[in-house]
């Protein structure tokens, strides 16, 4: 009887003792401080099904911005605050014509930017007239302009279209004796793999003193059996030795990074504070009152002192001011809202880092809370 009594109590503790699995993740839910992590990821095509794209590509940044937070909380959803991901995808630029407009730049257009003689003279002088004309144009936009043009000694009424691409551009087209000379009977292309080709070909002899990395917007036009015909427009950069189509799909990058509560795209560059560094930093403070010590300090064994009491000592306060001296140097031209996450050496009794976190904040960096 006694050991039937045994068992029934054994068997009874089995039902009522706590479940140490459940102890553990509520020990994870209840850490104060989250596990933070930094990794890279490029989106594969089940991760844009999975956002409920029907492409493995974003139409535009703002898409990936508001999809991609989400996307982190299901595959990185043990991390928390602090940690950040680089996201690399596909982003699809399209080439297309949106809209068609024809504009006459009349003399108050000239007058207005300042053109004296009433003419252009460079291509940037067009499109200073196109964003000045049209600044809420959008991708796609084309414009057939129609200005005066100076050039070898005389001024000349010519037409041409601009397209609005990722900025500004004039579109090349061809005329007959173009297609011609790429082959074609007529003043078109019947297959597009044949007109991207035969294009990029012509062009070296259209431009035969090209640079590597100039680019060119072609136009044309392409057959289409029974119906109207299309105008396609297809970019090209020269790479030293061809003239190479630009595809509409580019890769493209953005920096996410866990507020403690959700994802957000975050501009944070992470930096190592290097050894010229020091030595910039040292030479730049150590004629300012307060920091003659710790500046020549640093200046002789590239780190921060951190040892409270030492006469080399560096407060936060100190490094801030040090850290927003060197990204004036190294980022001259950072706008605001750019955020830098400072890795710098100190001594506080053995060699290791500290970090800070830094935000240009109306021209001046501060420390970023």
């Amino acid at each position: 009887m006694k050991k039937l009594i045994f068992l029934l109590l054994a068997v009874g503790a089995m039902f009522t003792s706590c479940d140490p699995m459940e102890d553990i993740y509520n020990d994870l839910d209840s850490v104060e401080t989250p596990i933070v992590g930094s990794e890279d990821y490029t989106l594969v095509a089940d991760d844009y099904t999975a956002m409920g794209l029907s492409f493995s590509s974003f139409d535009t940044e703002d898409q990936a911005k508001e999809l991609i937070p989400g996307f982190l909380s299901d595959t990185y959803s043990i991390w928390g605050k602090g940690s950040s991901v680089l996201v690399t995808y596909d982003l699809y630029k399209s080439n297309s014509i949106k809209s068609t407009t024809a504009y006459t730049v009349t003399e108050d257009d000239y007058d207005t930017l300042g053109f004296t003689y009433g003419n252009f003279d460079s291509a940037g002088d067009m499109t200073t007239l196109l964003m000045y004309k049209y600044p809420d144009a959008v991708r796609g936009d084309l414009v057939e302009l129609t200005y005066l043009y100076y050039a070898s000694g005389s001024t000349t009424e010519v037409t041409n279209s601009f397209i609005l691409l990722d900025a500004w551009e004039m579109i090349t087209q061809f005329s007959i004796e173009d297609y011609n000379a790429m082959e074609q009977t007529y003043a078109n292309f019947s297959n597009e793999d044949v007109a991207e080709f035969n294009i990029s070909v012509y062009l070296k002899t259209l431009f035969p003193y090209a640079m590597e990395d100039d680019s060119v917007v072609t136009m044309y036009e392409l057959y289409v059996s029974g119906a109207d015909n299309e105008m396609n427009l297809v970019p090209y950069v020269f790479d030293g030795s061809s003239w190479n189509a630009v595809s509409s799909v580019v890769s493209s990058s953005l920096q996410f990074g866990h507020d403690g509560d959700t994802w957000v795209p975050d501009n944070t560059i992470k930096y190592t504070v290097a050894s010229a560094d020091y030595t910039y930093m040292s030479s730049q403070l150590i004629s300012v009152s307060g920091f003659e010590g710790p500046a020549e300090s640093m200046g002789n064994y590239g780190n921060f002192d951190r040892r409270e009491g030492n006469s080399n000592y560096w407060s936060l306060d100190m490094i801030e001011t040090a850290m927003a001296i060197l990204l004036d140097n190294n980022d001259p031209s950072a706008a605001d809202d750019q955020k830098y996450l400072m890795t710098y050496d100190i001594y506080n009794g053995t060699n290791t880092t500290e970090s800070m976190s830094l935000i240009k904040t109306d021209g001046v960096w501060v420390i970023n809370e």
